[in-house]
C-alpha cells in the first residue's frame, strides 16, 4: 500500500536501494556465514588431529609402563624377596640396594622420556619406594577400593587417579595417577604383592602443553569422568560424570559438538585413549575461534554503512535527475487538464524525457488549434442558429401583429389604429435594429408592454394584461424576446379560444442568484390532445404539440445557459396554464463565463 501511494521519486529511490543494498547484506551475510562454517569445519579437523597426536602420545606412554610393569612382574630377584616369610630389616635393606643397583636404576634410564616413580608392596611386609625412603603399609591400603579392584583383576594393570591421601608423599606432586597391578608367584599363582607406577600430573600435562595456545580449556579424564590433568588446575579430581558434555563426549571414540558451559558459547571435541580408557575433551570457544570474523564482520558492517549512505546519497541524485522533469511535465498536463491550452513544459533535455516534452508541446500546441477552431466554429453555429431563431420569433410576431392591424383598421379609429402602429414601431426598433442578444429586465419589459398595448388594442377589451416584476431585477440582463412569445401564445391559444374577458399576469422576481419569471393565463388551458396524454405537460409541449413558441424560447435559453435553466409548463385544461422560466441572474455578460 506504502509502494501503490509513493511518488515516483519515492519508487525509484526505494528501486535503487534494493538494488544495492539487498544483495549487498545478502553478500555480506552468505559470505561471513560461509566464512564461519569454514573456519568451524577446519578447526574441528584441526582440533581432533591434535587430540590424536595426544592420545597416540598417552598410548605410548601407557605401552611403557606397561613393559616396565612386566618387567617386574617376571622378574625372578624381586620374586624371591617377596616370597619370604619375613625379613629382617638388614636383609631388607641390603636387598634393596641390591635391587635398586641391577634393575631400578637400568630400566630407568632405558625409558628416559618417562618421568615416573614405582612402589612395591609386599605382602610379606616388604617396601621398596624409588622416591621414597619411608615406609607405607600395606593394611592400610586394603580397605581402598582400588586395591581390592586390582586383586580382582589378578595381574592386569588397572588405572586409578590418585589412589589415596597415604601414597601421596611417595611421590613428587599431590595429583597423580598410577598403574597398578598384582605380582604373583609364577608356579602356584599366589599373590606375593602389589605393583604401582605413578606418573604426576605435570608429566601429563606436558604431553598436551603444547597444544593449549589453541583451547581455553584442555583437560584429561580417567574412565570414571575424575579430571587427572588441565590447564585450571582448580578442577584436579574433580569428577564430571554427570555433565551433559561429558556424556556426549563419550558417545564414541572422537568427534566434536557445541555446547554452553559456564555461559559461554564453546566447540567442544573429543578423543579417547584406547589402552587405559581416559578421555581428552578441549574446549575452544567461539568468541575466540571468530575472532577475526567478528573483526571482519565489524568492519564489513562499517563499509555498508557507508555504502549505503553513499547509495542513499547517489539513489536521491539519480532519482531527483529522472523524476524532477516528469514531476515538471505532469504538472503541465494538470494544467492542460484544467484547460489552459497555453501551458507549455521547459522540459528539453536530449534524451527519451526531453523527446516526451517536446512531443508533448506539439500535442498541446495541436490540442490549442484544434480547440480554438471548434470554438470558431460552435461560435458561428450557435449564432446561426440564434439568428435563425430570432427570425422564425420576429417573422412570426410580425405576422399576427400586422394581421391585427388590419382587422383594426375595419373596427378602430384612425387613432387607435396609429397609437398601435406607433407601438410596433418601437417594438420593431429595439428587437430588429439592436443586434445586441442581451437587454436588461426592463427593456425587456418595456418591448412587452408595447407588444401587449398591441395585442389589447386588437382584442378590443377582452385582454386583461397585470405585471408584477421586482425593480431589484430590472437592471439584471436577459435575452431579448424571452417573454413576449410566451404572452403571444397566452393570448393566441389560451385567451382567445375562450369566451369572455381573458387575464394575463406576469411576474418576475429572483430567487437563489436566478431570476424567476412567472406567466399564467385563464384560458382554455392545454387538452390531452395536445400532449398526447403525457404525465408531464412540460416535456409533452416542448418535444411535440403545438407549442413552436415555447420550444424556440427554451432552446435559447438552454443553449445560452445550459441544461440547469430553462421553462416549466403548467397547466389545466378548462382552466388556464402557467409557464415559468428560470434564468441566471447577471449584470454583465462576462459574468456568464462563472457560470
Amino acid at each position: 500500500m506504502f509502494i501503490k501511494k509513493s511518488s515516483l521519486q519515492q519508487k525509484m529511490l526505494i528501486s535503487f536501494l534494493c538494488l544495492i543494498v539487498i544483495p549487498l547484506g545478502v553478500f555480506g551475510y552468505i559470505s561471513l556465514s560461509i566464512s564461519k562454517q569454514t573456519i568451524e569445519e577446519q578447526t574441528i579437523t584441526s582440533n581432533l588431529k591434535t587430540l590424536g597426536l595426544i592420545s597416540e602420545k598417552l598410548d605410548i606412554m601407557a605401552s611403557d609402563l606397561t613393559a616396565i610393569s612386566n618387567i617386574y612382574f617376571s622378574n625372578e630377584d624381586l620374586r624371591k624377596i617377596l616370597m619370604q616369610p619375613s625379613v629382617e630389616k638388614t636383609y631388607e635393606e641390603r636387598a634393596k640396594k641390591e635391587f635398586l643397583t641391577k634393575m631400578i636404576i637400568n630400566f630407568k634410564y632405558a625409558y628416559t622420556w618417562l618421568e615416573y616413580y614405582t612402589s612395591i608392596l609386599g605382602l610379606n611386609g616388604f617396601e621398596l619406594h624409588t622416591f621414597y625412603d619411608g615406609r607405607v603399609e600395606i593394611d592400610e591400603l586394603k580397605k581402598e577400593d582400588w586395591y581390592q579392584e586390582a586383586f580382582r583383576q589378578n595381574g592386569s594393570i588397572i588405572w586409578v587417579s590418585d589412589p589415596s591421601p597415604k601414597l601421596a608423599r611417595t611421590v613428587s606432586e599431590e595429583h597423580f595417577v598410577s598403574a597398578v597391578r598384582v605380582l604373583k608367584d609364577f608356579e602356584s599363582g599366589a599373590p606375593l604383592g602389589l605393583l604401582m607406577i605413578n606418573v604426576n600430573e605435570s608429566f601429563l600435562f606436558q604431553q598436551y602443553a603444547e597444544a593449549m595456545k589453541d583451547y581455553d580449556q584442555l583437560m584429561l579424564l580417567d574412565a570414571n569422568g575424575t579430571i587427572i590433568s588441565t590447564t585450571q588446575k582448580s578442577l584436579l579430581h574433580q569428577n564430571i560424570k554427570d555433565t551433559k558434555y561429558y556424556n556426549q563426549a563419550k558417545n564414541g571414540d572422537r568427534g566434536s559438538f557445541k555446547d554452553e558451559i559456564d555461559g559461554k558459547r564453546m566447540l567442544v571435541t573429543y578423543h579417547n585413549v584406547k589402552n587405559t580408557g581416559w578421555s581428552i575433551i578441549a574446549y575452544t570457544p567461539f568468541d575466540k575461534l571468530f575472532a577475526n570474523i567478528y573483526r571482519a564482520e565489524l568492519l564489513i558492517i562499517i563499509v555498508f554503512v557507508i555504502v549505503l549512505f553513499l547509495s542513499i546519497l547517489v539513489s536521491y541524485f539519480i532519482a531527483n535527475r529522472l523524476s524532477v522533469p516528469i514531476k515538471r511535465l505532469y504538472r503541465s498536463m494538470q494544467k492542460v487538464e484544467m484547460g489552459d491550452l497555453s501551458e507549455r513544459t521547459d522540459v528539453l533535455g536530449t534524451d527519451e524525457i526531453g523527446e516526451l516534452g517536446r512531443k508533448f508541446n506539439r500535442m498541446v500546441s495541436r490540442i490549442e488549434q484544434l480547440h480554438d477552431r471548434v470554438v470558431a466554429e460552435q461560435e458561428m453555429k450557435r449564432r446561426s442558429e440564434l439568428q435563425a431563431l430570432q427570425s422564425q420569433i420576429n417573422t412570426h410576431f410580425l405576422y399576427n401583429t400586422l394581421a391585427s392591424i388590419r382587422y383594426m383598421l375595419l373596427t378602430q379609429t384612425a387613432e387607435k389604429v396609429d397609437s398601435v402602429i406607433v407601438a410596433l414601431v418601437k417594438l420593431l426598433k429595439r428587437t430588429l435594429t439592436d443586434e445586441n442578444e442581451y437587454i436588461s429586465v426592463g427593456e425587456e419589459i418595456d418591448n412587452l408592454r408595447n407588444y401587449v398595448y398591441i395585442q389589447k388594442a386588437r382584442q378590443d377589451g377582452k385582454l386583461e394584461v397585470e405585471f408584477q416584476i421586482d425593480d431589484r431585477i430590472t437592471h439584471a440582463q436577459t435575452l431579448k424576446l424571452l417573454l413576449q412569445p410566451i404572452v403571444e401564445n397566452a393570448i393566441f391559444h389560451g385567451i382567445e379560444p375562450k369566451e369572455g374577458t381573458g387575464c394575463i399576469s406576469v411576474k418576475g422576481w429572483e430567487e437563489q442568484e436566478s431570476l424567476m419569471f412567472e406567466i399564467t393565463d385563464n384560458g382554455v388551458g392545454i387538452t390531452k390532445l395536445e400532449t398526447g396524454g403525457a404525465a408531464d405537460i412540460t416535456e409533452a409541449i416542448l418535444s411535440r404539440g403545438s407549442g413552436m413558441g415555447l420550444r424556440n424560447v427554451n432552446h435559447r435559453i438552454v443553449l445560452h445557459f445550459g441544461e440547469e435553466y430553462g421553462l416549466k409548463v403548467f397547466s389545466q385544461e378548462g382552466e388556464g396554464t402557467k409557464v415559468i422560466l428560470k434564468l441566471p441572474k447577471f449584470v454583465k455578460t462576462e459574468e456568464l463565463i462563472s457560470l
